[in-house]
């Protein structure tokens, strides 16, 4: 039996009775009723896997089969499972060959081609079906032939995890031009495209722009993609509703983008994360966006760029580090606005509890009087104090919740932040912390 796994065992038991007395089960259940049950199994199973996922949590799910238990209970049971295409959609390479293994210092040697061997073999028992592969390509010494194993299923891919190992277990770094065989191959089915933090070599000419790659992906039907570091991007316009960019300096490209020159006529939510904002929006032409949020650690201060109108963007959560010019433009170009954060929502146990400078948009030069505030609803901050939070419902009485990561009360007089807090109870909805609404 193939030792391919996907992830925990569900929670459910093989009904006690049935192990015991299979013999009667098979007489009484048809096959086509059991593939009915195996399927509702398998589908609820790997319903539960997430993406983007992890390389740990990729070594937990590939670690059995998720219908390992059941294989167990007959011949019969164990031969419908190994025969039915469907149950070996979900896949790996590589990620095995990563997890802990006896005698790790002579495994890789001896193993690693019989892995990979095995992994063509657990592809093929899907048959034509769509497939769901997750690689973890540091692991992977023989990378032309994963290549050609993988070449002859790429068409059928509908999702792609390229996951990164922990940095002190990785075999080897990935050369750029394997990199770039990889993501060219013509993904013609793909809908979701997740990229980890690989470790990839610089082996091209060193120039200012040689560590950030641009690739043009063949990947008409391209849904989700998310990555680091590089630009890549389905040929435009593209179907993606879902963007994730990460420490990609798009001020290095050359030549540089033009304004608006990646279409994107169809994307809903835009995330960018350690990289200037700035370079990034001004190339990206996104008409519908609905969602966009920025996080980093640090101020980044672009020059000032043409941006453009964002009149269907209704939340925006966008890190506070200080006097932000991009920032400044964006909230004026989203006239729509239902949702403000002053950080990532998802972040919140990363906001520093010591902080005592409230939001720059309150505190900035000219105050909240100079801003011309978007019909709100509601509205996050890691740090702010009651008062502030009184005067910007006045001024925007459309706000109904109002949520605050650090505890009013730090600032000034506690007596009277309690009091002015109950005053603001009596006019919108607040949750401190990650607390419930107080009205829900």
């Amino acid at each position: 039996m193939n030792s391919v796994t996907l992830c925990p065992i569900d929670s459910r038991e093989v009904v006690a009775e049935v192990a015991a007395d299979f013999a009667i089960t098979n007489h009484v259940l048809p096959p086509e009723l059991l593939v009915t049950v195996f399927d509702d199994l398998y589908r609820r199973i790997t319903e539960l896997l997430p993406f983007p996922l992890p390389y740990a949590k990729a070594v937990e799910h590939f670690t059995r089969h998720p219908l390992l238990k059941y294989m167990l209970v007959c011949r019969r049971w164990f031969n419908i499972i190994q025969t039915s295409p469907y149950y070996w959609t979900f896949a790996e390479i590589g990620v095995m060959i990563g997890g802990p293994q006896p005698e790790e210092s002579q495994w890789h040697a001896v193993r690693h081609g019989e892995l990979i061997l095995e992994a063509q073999k657990r592809l093929e028992k899907s048959g034509s079906l769509p497939l769901h592969l997750t690689i973890a390509p540091e692991f992977i010494m023989d990378f032309d032939f994963m290549l050609q194993v993988l070449e002859k299923h790429v068409g059928r891919l509908e999702t792609l995890n390229i996951v990164a190992g922990s940095k002190y277990d990785t075999i080897r770094y990935i050369p750029q031009e394997d990199f770039k065989q990889l993501l060219g191959l013509p993904f013609l089915s793909l809908k979701r495209l997740y990229i980890g933090k690989l470790d990839i070599a610089d082996t091209l000419p060193e120039t200012d722009d040689s560590h950030l790659l641009q690739i043009d992906l063949d990947a008409p039907h391209l849904d989700q993609l998310l990555y680091p570091f590089h630009a890549i991007f389905p040929a435009t316009p593209s179907r993606l509703t879902l963007l994730s960019i990460s420490k990609s300096n798009f001020s290095l490209m050359n030549p540089p983008f033009s304004w608006g020159q990646i279409e994107l006529p169809e994307l809903l939510e835009l995330r960018i994360a350690k990289c200037k904002p700035g370079p990034i929006l001004f190339a990206l032409s996104t008409p519908l966006l609905q969602v966009l949020i920025f996080h980093s650690n640090e101020v980044h201060n672009d020059n000032s760029m043409e941006l453009p109108e964002y009149p269907y963007l209704r939340d925006l959560q966008w890190a506070d580090n200080g006097h932000d010019p991009t920032f400044e433009l964006i909230f004026q170009r989203c006239p729509n606005l239902t949702r403000y954060a002053n950080f990532a929502i998802g972040r919140e146990n990363k906001i520093s509890h010591g902080m005592t400078d409230g939001p720059t948009i309150l505190e900035g030069p000219g105050g909240i009087n100079s801003i011309e505030w978007p019909r709100l609803e509601e509205v996050l901050f890691d740090c702010v104090s009651c008062f502030h939070l009184l005067a910007l419902v006045k001024l925007v009485p459309t706000i109904k919740r109002i949520r605050v990561i650090k505890d009013p009360y730090e600032f000034g007089d506690m007596e009277t932040e309690k009091k002015l807090l109950d005053e603001l109870r009596q006019k919108v909805d607040v949750g401190p912390w990650l607390d419930p609404w107080s009205h829900n």
